[in-house]
């Protein structure tokens, strides 16, 4: 197999760029008989390096004057995407991200071509009037051909939650395929006998429908006076679109005790050591289609804490292996039974979680992203 795979920035390391790189990575290992073309616009070639299965190709630059930047873009796209189809051949493309554009461009191009698209969640939640311009310059198109999706060969979605979106929507069915996470998460099995005390992490780039400064917040008001003990940890990645936001969270956290803040890109290794020393897992965002970052917390027995309304809890059975909240008010109820819960009970809240995330790994990914290629090529 021939297989064309599109993300428009792959420097810009987010949850649908890793699994871009699980999918391609975990393809090359388990198909002798398969090359794998990776158009992009951006690459991190350290994440990203080339093999003798995997090459990369950047959008050129077409000689063409535009005034608009969104068609300057579209024309880049649509000639590089010819070149490939002449130069590359593929049997099938798969964009990994809500673009359903570069799919329509590849069959006016090539129109007998196999087409499928993994989407995230049918609609781009952080555009905004002020930041369009950002999405464009990154090969990016929210807003303007979100009815495209129906001209689509195969519609794949991350979990039930956007699968839901996506027909309410636009009328449009979809193949339910949950994510994946690195393998380095499950080098080495968590100790399921080890408490590291009432701590607590949350993970995500520093955005504000992340809602790192309302953790902060209820931290410092709700947890730290019954709890004095309590640490918390906050990792993530500033997003250059939000640099405000990223310094009102690091200013309200250096007021707080017991408060850390880490800003730097982390190795899953590091990821993982930072999960097992924290009890639970924190995720404050209302509506996640997935989340990653919550399934690398359960691969180190971290126990859960999620929004009901979010895809990865639709895959968690409440007070067994993690917890669903409604708001706010029921979130805090459920970060301090789980600090104070006994030893006992802590562990097998913490066992259940573990083993529940092992249905996520890159084979299991990779094998299901595969089977339904299979019916396009």
């Amino acid at each position: 197999m021939k297989l064309l795979v599109i993300h428009p920035h792959l420097s810009i390391i987010g949850g649908s760029e890793k699994l871009t790189q699980i999918l391609v990575y975990e393809l090359e290992k388990k198909r002798k008989n398969i090359e794998i073309l990776v158009l992009t616009g951006s690459r991190n070639k350290e994440l990203f390096p080339e093999t003798s299965k995997i090459k990369f190709k950047l959008f050129k630059e077409a000689p063409v004057k535009a005034k608009n930047l969104r068609i300057k873009r579209l024309i880049n796209a649509f000639l590089t995407l010819s070149e490939v189809m002449d130069d590359f051949c593929p049997d099938a493309v798969l964009a990994m991200i809500q673009e359903p554009i570069y799919l329509v461009l590849s069959k006016i191009v090539k129109p007998n071509i196999g087409t499928a698209i993994y989407i995230h969640f049918p609609f781009e939640e952080e555009l905004t009037k002020d930041n369009v311009v950002e999405f464009i310059k990154v090969y990016r198109f929210p807003g303007f051909y979100e009815s495209f999706y129906k001209f689509v060969d195969l519609k794949i979605t991350n979990s039930n939650y956007t699968a839901k979106v996506l027909y309410e929507k636009f009328g449009l069915e979809s193949n339910v395929v949950y994510p994946a996470i690195p393998w380095d998460f499950f080098k080495e099995k968590p100790s399921l006998d080890q408490d590291p005390g009432p701590s607590i992490i949350s993970v995500g780039r520093f955005v504000p429908h992340k809602r790192f400064t309302i953790l902060l917040k209820l931290f410092k008001d709700r947890i730290k006076p019954l709890i004095p003990e309590a640490r918390l940890t906050i990792v993530g990645i500033p997003d250059p679109r939000y640099v405000d936001y990223y310094r009102k969270v690091v200013e309200l956290a250096d007021r707080i005790a017991d408060v850390e803040v880490i800003s730097r890109p982390l190795t899953p290794l590091e990821l993982a050591k930072l999960y097992r020393q924290s009890r639970v897992y924190v995720h404050l965002r209302i509506g996640e289609h997935f989340g990653m970052a919550p399934v690398e917390a359960m691969s180190q027995g971290t126990v859960p804490i999620l929004p009901s309304k979010s895809g990865l809890a639709e895959l968690l059975t409440h007070r067994v292996s993690g917890f669903k909240y409604e708001n706010d008010n029921e979130l805090i109820t459920y970060i301090l039974e789980v600090l104070k819960v006994p030893r006992d009970k802590y562990l097998k809240l913490k066992r259940n979680a573990y083993y529940k995330s092992l249905y996520f790994t890159p084979e299991r990914f990779a094998n299901d992203i595969l089977g339904y290629l299979n019916l396009v090529v």
